[in-house]
């Protein structure tokens, strides 16, 4: 594989937040969505967390073409009980932004990208990571060792701010 990976900085968000958007494009097509400003918010968004601490993003490219992503968002949480790690200390981690780009697919990018998140989760003291998926990622997610957990619910708000059918 000569694509190389890397720790994402902080001026690398116009890059997560482009290869964030062309996931959204994959997955959900060109519905009406105000593209230009999900792709500021999520540069914003990226900057900020990278920036911050909150978030630990990697980057993988062929020479300078960033061809995937991954993240891994942090953030201290409650106790909970038979919860690994240092006592007092606990760390909800999720990954979020798993992308490779269709043409670098099947060549085991993400799989590395997963194994750096996941890494870096175990050496930073994580308790509890999770990850949403999509039906074409599942099988990848389950080779790593992830395993479903359906006690969960997402709540759905009435207005999507990036529709172009909200209103303002």
């Amino acid at each position: 594989m000569d694509v190389t990976i890397r720790r994402a900085v902080p001026a690398d968000a116009p890059v997560l937040a482009e290869l964030r958007l062309s996931s959204h494009l994959e997955r959900n097509g060109g519905e009406a969505v105000d593209f230009a400003g999900y792709r500021r918010e999520s540069e914003a968004a990226f900057a900020e967390f990278l920036t911050d601490g909150s978030m630990l993003a990697w980057l993988a490219f062929d020479g300078a073409l960033a061809v995937g992503s991954a993240a891994l968002l942090i953030q201290r949480t409650m106790p909970r009980a038979g919860a690994r790690g240092e006592p007092g200390r606990r760390i909800d981690g999720r990954i979020r932004n798993v992308r490779v780009e269709p043409a670098y697919r099947r060549r085991g990018i993400a799989s590395a990208l997963m194994r750096a998140a996941t890494a870096e989760a175990e050496r930073i003291g994580v308790d509890r990571l999770v990850l949403g998926t999509s039906t074409m990622g599942r099988p990848l997610y389950e080779s790593l060792g992830w395993v479903h957990k359906d006690d969960e619910m997402v709540y759905r708000f009435a207005e999507n701010k990036y529709s172009s059918t909200a209103t303002a």
